[in-house]
């Protein structure tokens, strides 16, 4: 049983975690507390509150949110504490086990997409929304993104859309999925393609040189091994497809403006109708 927590005599400990959004802090044994950064829209902040209470309520391992609140002016959500090293951490520090968290991330999200019928949002419906609004974007790529989106299938699948090594935790008691802003309803395939965008483009923001230099010599490897995994637990899924749904969502991540990624996709995005 989590103990509630004084949120008036509320202190903080030490900084456990930092993220583009937020920052997460010690509160005490049991609870965190993840603050967000005051440039974060309130919008994305309710958001994941009420995501949050959503995922709560299933089996899925993951922190338990217990309170949201304002600290020293800034808005953050009391979560479960869970002890552990983020797989990408683990994954630099022990590459030995690359290859098993490849497939153990491929699992979880496997898991993840079992669960339907969730009070959330429309991936289909947002992704739709934030491509035609993305600024400085040719509109020749824009027409063909929407055009080859609209021949996707729909779905109504949980997806966390932003699993990536981490944003998982590994713990004593096996691996913990952690922030869940992103998720939606929506096909399986773009959840795993949101991965996949992430591991092909996505950079590491924080850490030293020599972390940044490992994580992406292991980084291709990881790739190419999740997919395998995962299209191993789906026969009918395929990589062509998957690679078509990277494409929409490849550009929706543009509206993100996360450094060094625009040009590598715009590359990937061009080189796919050029075919």
């Amino acid at each position: 049983m989590i103990k509630c927590i004084d949120m008036k005599n509320l202190s903080i400990g030490e900084l456990l975690a930092e993220g583009r959004t937020a920052e997460v802090y010690a509160v005490n044994e049991e609870q965190v507390i993840k603050l967000f950064y005051e440039w974060c829209p309130a919008s994305w902040i309710q958001q994941e509150i009420d995501v949050a209470g959503e995922i709560s309520s299933l089996p899925l391992p993951t922190p338990k949110i217990i309170d949201s609140m304002k600290f020293n002016g800034r808005q953050g959500i009391i979560y479960e504490r869970v002890y552990g090293s983020s797989m990408l951490n683990a994954s630099v520090s022990k590459p030995w086990l690359v290859f098993r968290y490849a497939r153990q991330l491929a699992d979880l999200q496997n898991e993840i997409h079992k669960y339907r019928g969730i009070r959330l949002a429309s991936q289909r419906t947002s992704l739709t929304k934030t491509i035609k609004q993305i600024k400085d974007l040719p509109q020749e790529i824009k027409n063909q993104t929407l055009s080859l989106f609209e021949t996707l299938p729909d779905g109504a699948s949980l997806c966390h859309l932003d699993i990536h090594p981490d944003q998982v935790i590994i713990t004593d008691k096996g691996p913990v999925i952690i922030d869940w802003l992103t998720a939606k309803l929506g096909h399986p395939h773009s959840d795993v393609a949101r991965t996949c965008v992430i591991l092909k483009f996505g950079q590491l923001s924080y850490g030293g040189w020599v972390m940044r230099t490992i994580a992406n010599i292991f980084r291709s490897v990881f790739y190419r091994v999740y997919l395998s995994r995962y299209l191993e637990l789906n026969p009918n899924a395929t990589r062509n497809e998957i690679t078509k749904w990277m494409i929409p969502v490849a550009i929706g991540r543009l509206d993100e403006d996360v450094p060094g990624e625009r040009e590598p996709i715009l590359r990937f995005v061009r080189a796919y109708f050029s075919k």
